[in-house]
C-alpha cells in the first residue's frame, strides 16, 4: 500500500505562526512540485494541465501544537501532507528532498521528514507524544483554520433569503460547509455551531487574524475573503482530516477533534 500522508516536524527557532499557514502551505507545494518536476499528486492536474477528479491529491496542513515545548505562542510546529491517491516512488523522493522552505519575511523553516505512512499511523491528541490531532478519529470536530466560502449566499430578487428544505440559507457558509462534508464522503453532520476563532499558547485569535490568501494564489479564492469557524458534531465517529472550502488544499478550513480551546459566538 502506498503511503498517503509524510509528517514533517519544524526544527527551526524561528517558524511562521498557524495564522500564516496559506503562505507557508503555498511555499511547500511550490517547492514539491519542483522537486517532483510537477508530479500530478502535487499539482493536483494531469498532463495536459486539466485538473485531475476526486480531489485526492496532495492537501498540506500546519500544526501548532502545544506539546514536546513547542506551540507555546503559536508557532506552526509541524507540516502534514495528506493525498488519499497516495504517493509513488518518484513522490516519496521528492518530500525526502523536502528539508528548508522560505516564508513569510524571509524566514527560513527547516523541515525534518518524521516518517511516511497512513493516517492511523500518526493521527492522536497525545500532543506531548508528538500525535497529528487532524489525523485523528472524533465525532466532534471544530476549527483550527479558517473555513473560506467559494459560493454567495443566494437571495431572491426581492431580496428575501433562499433556504432549503431544512431552512438554511442556500450558500451561505454553515450551508456550504455542509455540502462540502458530503461531497468529500463525509456524513451530514448532526450539529453545527459558529465559532469566533481558535486559540493558539495563551491568547483566543479570530478567524479574521489569518491570513487567507496566497502569494502567487491561481486556485479558486474565497468570495469575500471572510473566513468563518464551526464546531460540528457527526452521529458516528470519523476519521481525519477533517477539512473543506476554498484554499483546503493549503491548510484553510482544517477542523480538529472538540477540547476547549476554542470560543463560541
Amino acid at each position: 500500500m502506498r503511503p498517503t500522508v509524510a509528517r514533517f516536524a519544524v526544527e527551526s527557532r524561528q517558524s511562521p505562526h498557524l495564522t500564516e499557514t496559506i503562505i507557508l502551505a503555498d511555499r511547500v507545494h511550490s517547492a514539491l512540485v519542483s522537486f517532483s518536476d510537477g508530479a500530478r499528486i502535487f499539482t493536483g492536474c494531469d498532463e495536459q494541465g486539466k485538473p485531475l477528479r476526486g480531489n485526492r491529491h496532495s492537501h498540506v496542513f500546519c500544526e501548532s501544537n502545544n506539546g514536546l515545548g513547542k506551540g507555546t505562542d503559536g508557532e506552526i510546529t509541524h507540516i502534514t501532507i495528506y493525498a488519499p491517491m497516495g504517493f509513488e516512488s518518484e513522490d516519496q523522493k521528492a518530500l525526502k528532498d523536502l528539508n528548508e522552505v522560505w516564508s513569510g519575511d524571509d524566514i527560513r523553516v527547516q523541515l525534518l521528514l518524521m516518517g511516511l505512512g497512513q493516517p492511523q499511523d500518526f493521527g492522536g491528541i497525545d500532543l506531548e507524544r508528538g500525535q497529528c490531532p487532524l489525523l485523528s478519529r472524533a465525532k466532534s470536530w471544530v476549527s483550527r483554520t479558517p473555513f473560506l466560502p467559494a459560493r454567495h449566499p443566494k437571495v431572491t430578487r426581492a431580496g428575501a433569503l433562499k433556504r432549503d428544505a431544512t431552512g438554511l440559507q442556500i450558500d451561505s457558509p454553515e450551508h456550504e460547509l455542509r455540502r462540502l462534508l458530503m461531497l468529500a464522503g463525509f456524513p451530514d453532520p448532526m450539529v453545527v455551531v459558529p465559532v469566533a476563532g481558535t486559540r493558539l499558547g495563551e491568547r483566543d485569535i479570530p478567524w479574521h487574524a489569518f491570513l487567507r490568501r496566497r502569494e502567487r494564489g491561481e486556485g479558486r479564492s474565497a468570495i469575500n475573503g471572510s473566513g468563518y469557524g464551526f464546531r460540528i458534531e457527526f452521529a458516528e465517529t470519523v476519521p481525519g482530516p477533517v477539512a473543506a472550502g476554498s484554499e483546503s488544499h493549503f491548510g484553510m478550513g482544517g477542523f480538529v477533534p472538540q477540547c476547549n480551546e476554542v470560543k463560541q459566538f
